[in-house]
């Protein structure tokens, strides 16, 4: 508009300012007439002229870049608007879906949204849907209420490894959280003997039999999480294997403190052998050595405390209904209790699970522990046993104690006392790992019928030593390994060599071939593939999946 009155002054003033002269020319001029002559010369009005064309110039570019301007707010207030009424569409769609509604669409209210401001010319429609921001404020509008779930459901958590079937958004939410994980073992495992039969010390000759079977070794399904509180977690189990048919429930609720002391009660894994401690995922080979079979302790009902008091020193201890507690625990004999312990330190930090350098330190790694086992145990009278992982105590060259005439002719032992003492070290660097394990076991104090008894107490020692390297880094891993069992009875050993291929790089998914060469052996166990008295050569191939 100012343009507009600006322009026909300017053309009247230059038509004026070039006409003729009048009929008063060459007249003296009056007083007025002379002083507006001096202050209105030709130069001056060009002079005015010329700032005034340029004033109007720059207005008229004014008018062009706000007109611009516009046109630009207006197309982008048109595209939050198509928006925000799609959104509102897509709520309006899922109400109609939660409340079972049949009916159709309603009209669409429409969306009219405020241009913005000059401090904030353009904002981006995300930042109107911030998670700490207030909902829009619009004419006409009703911000969409939020149709997410406080949990989230169906993730997965790659670097645990399992299912996160619920977890809370925030802290503000309902501490509830609960994950699934699934690891299946799956085996092939043939044996070829080298003896046809071996003598028990109860003077039987028993056969050594050849056997080939594929197996779902085992198949542990896992569900974890938290409840109220996250320091209160807790874990339920179900143990399957098809080598036995049989299932097992396992579970505990743990209470963390503190990083020095959580306090935890259920069915757990009696402290006393570093190697069956740690995952049966984690073994270097197929599974656990002839040595661990043979002495470790198993699962009990229990509680314990472990923690890590001062930086990289780790202990467990256990209070447990018994040495092999899992499948005693409706039938118990007396009030007798056992107690495990294990202390453990790395000195040059995290030491990592297992004992392959599947990691790749690039600086050497280590650690060093003990595990204690104290127990007054009830023998079972058979040595078939229901569980897969159950412990039978047998001497040093295979015989169950329990078994009538084990010590002496006709003398059934009932009840014994065991301590067991082991100490392990391990060691990574750069692909390269070396562990081992020393066990020494005392059974004393016995109770038994049928006659004298001469033999007091028993000693029985052994150990395991193995090595590994990754030819192929995080991929392809070359290992052997030996243990051996020895006392007063007689004894056995291995000796075992293998590769592994972890598929994806990592723990969770991984291949073994195992070959073992056993030389009568004293340990026996379905899962592990050793079985007493046995001599000559077990192979393994197993696929290790964890979901």
């Amino acid at each position: 508009m100012l343009a507009a009155l600006i322009v026909p002054v300017l053309l009247a003033s230059r038509a004026w300012a070039d006409q003729p002269p009048g009929p008063d020319a060459g007249k003296p001029a009056t007083a007025a007439t002379s002083t507006a002559g001096a202050s209105g010369s030709p130069s001056d009005l060009e002079d005015r002229l010329r700032k005034l064309e340029g004033l109007g110039a720059a207005v008229l570019e004014q008018n062009r870049v706000l007109t611009e301007q516009n046109r630009r707010l207006a197309e982008q207030n048109q595209g939050l608007t198509r928006q925000l009424q799609d959104v509102n569409r897509r709520h309006d769609e899922l109400e109609r879906r939660l409340d079972g509604v049949t009916s159709t669409a309603a009209e669409s209210i429409p969306q009219v949204v405020p241009l913005p401001d000059a401090a904030n010319p353009t904002p981006a429609l995300d930042a109107l849907y911030q998670d700490d921001a207030s909902p829009p404020q619009v004419d006409a509008f009703q911000a969409p209420r939020s149709t997410e779930s406080k949990f989230l459901v169906g993730g997965y958590d790659k670097e645990k490894g399992q299912f996160e079937l619920v977890k809370p958004r925030s802290s503000e939410d309902m501490p509830f959280a609960l994950n699934f994980d699934l690891v299946t073992q799956l085996r092939y495992t043939g044996f070829a003997r080298s003896a046809r039969t071996w003598t028990n010390s109860a003077g039987t000759v028993l056969p050594v039999r050849n056997f080939d079977e594929f197996a779902v070794n085992r198949n542990w399904f896992q569900f974890s999480g938290y409840a109220l509180d996250p320091r209160l977690q807790f874990m339920a189990v179900v143990f399957s294997s098809s080598t036995t048919n049989s299932s097992v429930f396992l579970g505990w609720i743990d209470y963390r403190f503190s990083k020095a002391f959580t306090l935890s009660g259920g069915y757990f894994k009696v402290p006393g052998s570093r190697e069956f401690s740690e995952s049966f995922r984690t073994t270097l080979g197929a599974d656990r050595t002839m040595a661990t079979t043979f002495f470790r302790p198993n699962f009990s009902p229990g509680v314990w405390a472990s923690g890590e008091p001062i930086d990289n020193l780790h202990y467990i201890a256990m209070v447990a209904n018994s040495f092999n507690g899992l499948n005693l625990a409706d039938n118990r004999i007396g009030s007798h209790m056992g107690f495990g312990g294990s202390l453990w330190w790395e000195p040059f930090g995290k030491f990592g699970a297992g004992p392959s350098d599947v990691e790749w330190h690039e600086r050497p790694s280590a650690r060093i522990g003990s595990s204690l086992t104290v127990s007054r145990e009830s023998l079972a009278v058979t040595a078939v046993q229901t569980n897969p992982e159950d412990t039978v105590f047998r001497l040093s060259n295979g015989t169950p104690l329990a078994l009538l005439g084990s010590l002496a002719p006709g003398v059934q032992v009932n009840t014994t006392s065991v301590q067991l003492l082991a100490i392990d070290a391990a060691a990574k660097y750069r692909g390269f790992s070396l562990s081992g394990e020393y066990y020494l076991r005392w059974l004393d104090d016995f109770s038994y019928t049928g006659g004298p008894l001469a033999v007091r107490s028993l000693f029985t020692h052994g150990a395991y030593a193995q090595t590994s390297y990754f030819v192929i880094p995080k991929r392809l891993e070359g290992y052997g390994r030996y243990s051996f069992v020895t006392g007063g009875q007689g004894g056995g050993d291995e000796w075992s060599g293998g590769l592994n291929w972890y598929v994806l790089g990592t723990r969770s998914w991984r291949m073994t071939f195992d070959v073992t060469r056993i030389n009568h052996s004293p340990a026996d166990n379905d899962l592990t593939g050793y079985r007493a008295g046995e001599s000559g050569t077990l192979f393994q191939l197993q696929m290790l999946t964890d979901f």
